[in-house]
């Protein structure tokens, strides 16, 4: 590297780097050192909530599928159509002996 700023290579080969002004084609990378480069984006971290101040939503349990079997039609709440319901259905029937 020279006094004004020239790489010179191991081949002998000098090259003057372009001010961002005076470039045909722009720069793409941030200026923040932390950006991480995937694919051909440029991607920044997320500035997240401290961990005291997170909350996570309250979640209905699966238990009360359970509760929602002797409807007339079938439940399509969130909590019916999980996977895990499917135990307490079960249960349900189980308990008034509609299977066997």
């Amino acid at each position: 590297m020279l006094e004004d700023g020239t790489r010179v290579y191991s081949n002998g080969t000098r090259y003057t780097p372009v001010p961002d002004e005076e470039r045909r084609y722009a720069r793409r990378k941030p200026a923040d050192s932390r950006a991480v480069r995937w694919g051909a984006n440029w991607y920044l971290p997320l500035a997240l909530a401290p961990e005291a101040a997170r909350q996570m939503p309250q979640t209905r349990p699966d238990e009360d599928a359970y509760d929602h079997m002797p409807k007339p039609r079938p439940c399509r709440c969130d909590v019916c159509k999980r996977p895990a319901a499917a135990i307490w259905k079960d249960k349900w029937r189980r308990d008034r002996h509609l299977r066997s």
